[in-house]
């Protein structure tokens, strides 16, 4: 119902809650059940596809490693379509641990601005970035 716009007080009228706390409390609750709920078919959904995956690179994989062009062809493709399931792709590993964080944020803003064209980030998130950025240099 609160999905569908009704307001609390016609969501408690209908269904015969005391308050429009009580109705609150119980919408709220029922959406974090269907967000949860939701959330565990994603993560089942991600582990059905890399299972496929396991199972595709398992018969392709001898025959790569024999030398076959097309089985190693494959076998690449499987690997970048793992990388992008997992967020691997996003990842710069360049020997420095600390890094990685930044470098994943770097390319998520990259692909929106990519996709959304070129946005500003607003000037104290900005003066942050270059924070964690100076921080992770002197990591290094």
């Amino acid at each position: 119902m609160r999905l569908a716009g009704l307001p609390y007080r016609a969501i408690a009228d209908k269904l015969g809650y005391s308050s429009l706390a009580a109705a609150s409390k119980d919408v709220t609750r029922a959406l974090q059940m269907a967000s949860k709920a939701q959330q565990e078919s994603s993560e089942e959904l991600l582990q059905i596809e890399i299972d496929r995956l396991d199972r595709m690179m398992a018969s392709l994989w001898t025959k790569a490693c024999g030398g076959d062009v097309k089985a190693v062809e494959g076998v690449e493709r499987l690997i970048a379509r793992r990388c992008a399931l997992l967020g691997l792709d996003l990842i710069n590993r360049n020997g420095a641990e600390n890094s990685d964080v930044v470098s994943l944020l770097g390319n998520l803003f990259a692909q929106i601005q990519a996709t959304n064209g070129q946005v500003a980030l607003p000037a104290a998130i900005e003066a942050e970035e270059v924070e964690v950025v100076e921080a992770v240099e002197v990591l290094r």
